[in-house]
């Protein structure tokens, strides 16, 4: 089947699959006809290398729906100095369904997407030369020993391996190996892969004369080193926050086998040059962390499970060689300053409008969205595909790096695009990392809730293990939301994508109310400035790192834009009067995005000169608590308040009781002083 530039070979997988050709021809536009095949990865290979040969002499892309066989077709290709097909998956995600029959909708949009070019993501090269640090503790047993000791005699034929005994005991017995015997005890570990730093203390290397027990060397107090590679089969508590997401750190138990096995499995390959996508795109301008050492917010500091974000004065920091790419920053970020680029929300999104449109256009019906990672919940939907019914007809599978970025953004939009329910499948185990995800959803259900009907109960979040509680899950179709949508073409930043989905919700569902009521740590709303304790000193718009507050610098004025405020909290804490307050909501209005005056004041003038220099309240404010102090007690004293710097200074000096007068000057005193 021809489609643009592009040949598609469609495969039943020994006819486990009922597809009908003629329809998935029809349903993706094809002027040619859909030959369905049985085994192109087998008795059929010949198709696919036929295909090869076309598609390269008529410069045209391959794709063949199997990914499971990536590999044989990459083999055929290489052996005939072929470019390698791109594959994608209709059998786990669409054909092996009890509804599978009727997925061709599905199947179209499926193939359609995989017809996209993915955008390049910017990387970090990283030189690994496979120094691998393998940790053991004594108290956990000989048995642990002996198994670790194995492990790194395999290991060592491929890395340059150390292993290190903490607690370790005198009469040790270990045969000398081609790698390093250690001990001591790991203080304090920093880095990531190719760049791991330790510090160790009580530290002592093996001697090469050890005989029937190990012998050690010059004992070390302290001593740092450094490795590619960490190993830690202590089973003591993880040497990093977010262990599991810290690339080049592995845990095990030296009890289990099948963890040791797939960690060599891993770390035999990890010697040489690595890219490593830098998973998000930082912009300090928008960040809204602190303000002259007044903290605001905090959230991404507060989600991030790999510790890779730090707080560097005003701004925070993001190190891209220890962030593991899990998006819960982007989902939290108020502003937008630090944002997932694996890929980022305005890709997702298109790419989420591009499945929703291509699979009503082929005839579907109520499409449901199911978002899901590439290692728990891609394997939880080859389970319930392989043993169960498999996904329905209408639920459309959509697959993350993580689904941390799953935030209220790509929540509301997702609605606004055409979904009518949105499932998130996260793994249990990793749960409490995501903390954030209820808050999420309750901000997608309380913008939702204000345009429209909404049962609050469209969005699912899925956290089991057993692949039958997640199927019956899947296939509840009583909670589709009732919500009209309004597809619109998702760019720039996610504030505006949000804004420009939630005003199209709002027309399409008649919705006649502009003020939608946000539980309080929402990123939107307005500041309630007590206008009596106000007294337009303008600390606040110093201070507010989106310029949601602002001054008019032709007259004493606080204005304020609704649709910049971030609500981070930096102005209430700035506020030296203590007037300022935050109310979060939502405003669909479009004054929201225009500047609006809060509070004015006529400009103050100097009673000597004439010239401007405060406002009305603020000087009467100063005069009011200045009057009672011993400086001001006098008559006239406060006329001074009244004057600009220039005149004040000058009429100091013409006080005839000398305010600044001070006592006659001491004498110098001299030696005879002191002697008589």
């Amino acid at each position: 089947m021809d489609i643009d530039n592009n040949k598609i070979l469609i495969c039943n997988c020994e006819k486990t699959m009922k597809i009908d050709g003629d329809g998935l021809s029809k349903a993706c536009s094809s002027d040619t006809v859909c030959n369905v095949y049985n085994n192109l990865c087998g008795s059929e290979l010949n198709v696919v290398l036929d295909q090869l040969k076309e598609t390269q002499n008529s410069k045209k892309n391959l794709l063949i729906a199997c990914t499971q066989e990536q590999k044989t077709f990459d083999e055929l290709a290489e052996e005939n100095n072929f470019e390698s097909p791109k594959t994608f998956n209709i059998r786990e995600f669409a054909g092996w369904s009890k509804e599978g029959e009727k997925s061709t909708p599905k199947i179209s949009s499926l193939i359609h997407s995989s017809l996209k070019r993915n955008k390049q993501t910017p990387s970090l090269t990283l030189e690994s030369s496979g120094r691998c640090f393998v940790y053991v503790d004594n108290n956990k047993g000989d048995k642990a020993i002996e198994v670790a000791f194995d492990f790194c005699k395999k290991l060592s034929s491929h890395l340059g391996v150390t292993l290190m005994v903490s607690n370790i005991k005198d009469d040790l017995i270990l045969e000398p190996q081609n790698f390093k015997i250690t001990k001591g005890t790991i203080n304090k570990a920093q880095g990531y892969f190719t760049q791991f730093k330790l510090e160790i203390n009580h530290f002592a290397e093996s001697l090469p004369s050890s005989k029937s027990t190990i012998n050690f060397g010059d004992f070390y107090n302290t001593v740092d080193t450094d490795c590619d590679l960490i190993i830690d089969l202590s089973e003591n508590t993880p040497m990093f926050t977010g262990a599991h997401k810290r690339d080049g750190y592995f845990r095990a138990s030296t009890n289990s086998p099948s963890d040791l096995f797939n960690i060599y499995a891993k770390v035999i390959e990890m010697i040489g040059q690595f890219e490593k996508p830098i998973y998000v795109d930082f912009n300090e301008s928008l960040c809204a962390h602190s303000r002259n050492s007044i903290t605001g917010c905090t959230k991404c500091l507060d989600v991030c499970p790999a510790g890779a974000i730090q707080s560097i004065g005003d701004m925070v920091s993001v190190d891209p060689g220890i962030c593991g790419g899990c998006g819960f920053c982007g989902s939290v970020c108020p502003s937008g300053a630090i944002q997932t680029d694996y890929p980022s929300l305005d890709i997702i999104l298109g790419s989420l409008s591009e499945l929703k449109t291509q699979f009503v256009s082929a005839g579907g019906k109520d499409p449901a969205l199911i978002l899901f990672d590439t290692s728990f919940g891609k394997e939880m939907i080859s389970l319930i595909a392989r043993f169960g019914k498999g996904l329905p007809a209408n639920v459309i599978p959509y697959e993350m790096h993580s689904v941390g970025r799953v935030g209220h953004d790509l929540l509301v939009s997702s609605f606004a695009l055409g979904f009518k329910k949105i499932f998130i499948l996260i793994n249990p185990k990793n749960s409490e990392e995501y903390s954030f995800l209820p808050k999420q959803v309750e901000i997608a259900n309380s913008l939702l809730s204000g345009i429209g009907k909404n049962d609050k109960k469209s969005i699912s979040v899925i956290e089991e293990t057993d692949p039958e509680l997640v199927e019956n899950k899947i296939y509840q179709t009583t909670e589709y939301t009732k919500i009209k949508p309004s597809p619109f073409t998702p760019l720039g930043a996610p504030r505006g994508i949000l804004r420009a989905g939630i005003q199209g919700l709002s027309k399409s569902n008649n919705n006649k109310n502009p003020m939608i009521q946000l539980p309080e740590g929402s990123p939107y709303g307005k500041v309630d400035v007590n206008l009596d304790s106000c007294t337009i000193c303008l600390s606040c718009v110093s201070a507010c790192p989106a310029g949601a507050l602002q001054d008019n610098p032709d007259a004493p004025q606080l204005l304020f834009r609704e649709d910049a405020c971030l609500q981070c909290g930096i102005c209430v804490a700035t506020c030296p009067e203590k007037a300022i307050s935050l109310v979060p909501q939502f405003n669909l209005n479009d004054e929201a995005m225009s500047a609006e005056v809060i509070i004015e004041d006529k400009p103050f003038d100097c009673i000597e000169c004439g010239k401007t220099f405060g406002t009305t309240k603020s000087i009467e404010r100063i005069i009011d608590k200045l009057s009672s102090h011993s400086m001001f007690e006098a008559e006239g004293r406060t006329e001074m308040l009244k004057m600009c710097e220039d005149c004040r200074v000058g009429a100091m000096f013409a006080q005839k009781d000398k305010m600044l007068k001070a006592k006659e000057r001491p004498k110098p005193r001299t030696t005879d002083d002191y002697l008589n």
